[in-house]
């Protein structure tokens, strides 16, 4: 092809691979990509990896590959490693903590190229950055932590915002929030953009209104509850996660509440069955599939040499998405 094309393989190479540094006239560019479309040229992946001594292979670790909001996660950044040439290992990050000695062999054996971790900030996925790092380029997926290692994260702080402000905009003074748990960088940015919508509407803050929510139904049920049980009984609940407000939203049901008659209630991140609950659940959508695809961008630029950074994905920027969960304040007051 590079003879059909008047000139070098390298140039054709770095053709291919978009290098930044090339300098050639458009017109020969142009000849190049006419020459590998008569000649149906596709670039090898393999071969350009083992050129690199890579395997072809990056490795994506997280807890409970059940969970609807990874497999946002995993789509995006299935789709960034295929198009980069690489095949995606997805792996259990609880698995690869209970045996340690299959993922030191794992990583000694050079069967992938890099990691992307999804943390939950239990002592599982602490085991499996501890082991990785130093031996293997590994990335931190929705998590800020100013460590050692590479992270990408979301914007939790402007999304809990933006959910709490519709819910005042709505004339809610009282507004609970379930906090999410695992890396407290996570938590603590959600609980910071509750915060902040608060004082700046010139609301006081109540401690009661606080509670553990989880990323569980199971941890949202018990953490409306709580709120439930509290002295001043919100109008309207923010969950800090999307299972946590399925659960929450089954708690208000069997405390005879209504939603949102009694008490409003919105969700963070926009899952697919968000909108077929009753009634239709409002919620905070933030960019999960593009944070997927930054965290591999970011995993191939450090295989290439790149320095290590944390990284936040704020376009898209969160969006609200209206729907029947949320109205005016009710008749729910105080705790009889």
């Amino acid at each position: 092809m590079a003879r059909r094309a008047g000139v070098s393989p390298g140039v054709v190479s770095r053709v291919f691979n978009a290098d930044a540094n090339l300098r050639i006239r458009d017109e020969t560019r142009q000849r190049v990509l006419a020459a590998a479309e008569e000649l149906s040229y596709t670039p090898n992946h393999a071969a350009r990896a083992l050129r690199r001594a890579r395997v072809g292979v990056l490795g994506l670790a997280v807890h409970d590959v059940s969970n609807p909001i990874y497999s946002e996660i995993v789509a995006g950044v299935q789709r960034a490693a295929t198009e980069a040439g690489y095949t995606l290992m997805l792996a259990d990050a609880d698995a690869l903590a209970s045996d340690d000695a299959s993922f030191r062999n794992l990583i000694g054996s050079r069967l992938i190229d890099g990691l992307l971790l999804q943390r939950a900030g239990n002592n599982a996925d602490a085991m499996v950055a501890k082991i990785a790092s130093g031996r293997l380029c590994t990335i931190l997926l929705n998590d800020r932590t100013r460590g050692p290692l590479s992270s990408v994260a979301l914007d939790d702080e402007t999304a809990a915002r933006l959910a709490t402000e519709h819910l005042i905009g709505l004339g809610h003074s009282r507004i609970g929030h379930l906090a999410v748990d695992g890396p407290r960088s996570r938590s603590q940015a959600r609980v910071r953009g509750w915060r902040s919508a608060l004082r700046a509407a010139g609301m006081a803050e109540e401690p009661e209104l606080l509670a553990g929510g989880g990323h569980t139904i199971e941890a949202g049920f018990e953490g409306m509850r709580q709120l439930l049980r509290s002295e001043i009984r919100p109008t309207a609940v923010f969950a800090g996660n999307a299972l946590s407000a399925v659960g929450a939203a089954t708690a208000l049901r069997q405390a005879g509440l209504s939603i949102p008659g009694d008490i409003s209630l919105i969700g963070f991140h926009d899952l697919p069955f968000a909108a077929h609950l009753t009634p239709p659940l409002t919620t905070v959508r933030l960019p999960l599939r593009a944070m997927g695809s930054r965290a591999v961008e970011l995993l191939l630029e450090q295989l290439d040499g790149s320095a290590a950074r944390h990284e936040i994905v704020r376009s898209p920027a969160p969006e609200l998405i209206e729907r029947g969960s949320c109205a005016p304040p009710g008749r729910v007051g105080r705790a009889p």
